[in-house]
């Protein structure tokens, strides 16, 4: 049953490193923190990260001058090598991520099982997350979502010309001189709202909806892209409309998430409805319905045995609107 204590520290949020901004526009001391003995690497290939004995599996730099083929990865050019940033409870060690996506799935665990008695796994993500510490998963978060910029950047968006990566990862520039544009690692806003309903007589309900494409029985909040030249508020209001129909105001802020797939920030928020009929548009929803606190205080969590319905897994901002909200009926 839903509705226990709150925990206010989003998954991917709590980034425990120090990005470093001013340091690493230096070639120089990037450098020196690749060959220093405390820097740790974490390997990637293509969105998921290494497991080891239920751990997440990185390497230091002691381990790459073990392991010839790994020192390689280290020279200018040989894999999109990132710096992260500084590790503020392990004496400033630097953090990189390795993107290995461009070898096979074989020569990456042979590369990185070298000298060593473990037994690596790719878990997809998500999966992955139940093995990890939430400083982990915030680490983790902010390096899938940067290296997907990165595959995604090759190219100059302006000219077509190659790119190439400076500041130790959070910059590309295009190398045709007569164009020399410069691109940042983007983040897209996504606005995600628990919209409540007072009705005249009765507990106040709360509007979930089944999304195309999600399991039948899996109902969450809704959600969409704010646009250009719209405010968040304005967007709240215009989502909510265009997949429910209805209208909301006293829209209010409560928290945020870092979601990287691949690279969004969720913005949460609170809104009162002031029209209760629903109007689904079926380009986006399936079916929406309102719901009184104890009729969610028994759904299941997704990816539970059962037909019953469920709402998103403990790590999403949905699944925290959804526990706030339930919380505040307690009041």
């Amino acid at each position: 049953m839903r509705g226990g204590s709150l925990n206010n520290l989003l998954t991917f949020s709590g980034m425990p490193l120090d990005r470093a901004s001013a340091q690493r526009k230096s070639a120089t001391w990037l450098e020196q923190q690749k060959y220093h003995e405390t820097t740790n690497f974490i390997p990637i290939w293509r969105g998921r990260f290494f497991i080891y004995e239920d751990q997440l599996f990185t390497f230091n730099t002691l381990a790459v001058h073990k392991n010839k083929p790994l020192l390689k990865l280290l020279q200018p050019g040989a894999v999109q090598l990132v710096f992260l940033g500084l590790s503020q409870k392990e004496d400033n060690a630097a953090c990189f991520v390795v993107d290995l996506s461009d070898l096979s799935e074989t020569a990456v665990i042979n590369l990185l099982q070298a000298n060593s008695n473990t037994i690596l796994t790719l878990p997809d993500f998500r999966v992955a997350l139940s093995l990890l510490t939430s400083e982990q998963s915030a680490i983790l978060s902010y390096a899938k979502s940067i290296i997907h910029w990165h595959q995604h950047s090759r190219y100059c968006g302006y000219c077509g010309a190659k790119t190439q990566y400076h500041d130790g990862g959070h910059m590309r520039q295009c190398t045709d001189d007569n164009c020399s544009k410069q691109s940042f690692p983007r983040t897209d806003a996504v606005v995600i709202m628990l919209v409540e309903y007072q009705p005249e007589v009765g507990p106040p309900l709360c509007l979930l909806a089944n999304h195309n494409g999600s399991p039948e029985n899996l109902v969450s909040t809704l959600a969409g892209f704010v646009d250009p030249g719209e405010a968040l508020e304005e967007a709240v209001k215009r989502e909510v409309f265009e997949e429910s129909g209805v209208q909301v105001t006293d829209v209010e802020y409560l928290a945020s998430q870092p979601w990287p797939f691949p690279s969004s920030l969720m913005v949460g928020f609170f809104a009162k409805a002031t029209s209760v009929d629903i109007v689904i548009d079926p380009a986006e929803i399936a079916a929406a319905n309102w719901y009184s606190a104890e009729q969610i205080k028994c759904f299941k969590n997704w990816g539970e045995e059962g037909d019953e319905i469920q709402i998103p897994r403990n790590e999403s901002i949905a699944c925290y609107l959804i526990d706030c909200w339930l919380a505040k009926q307690k009041d």
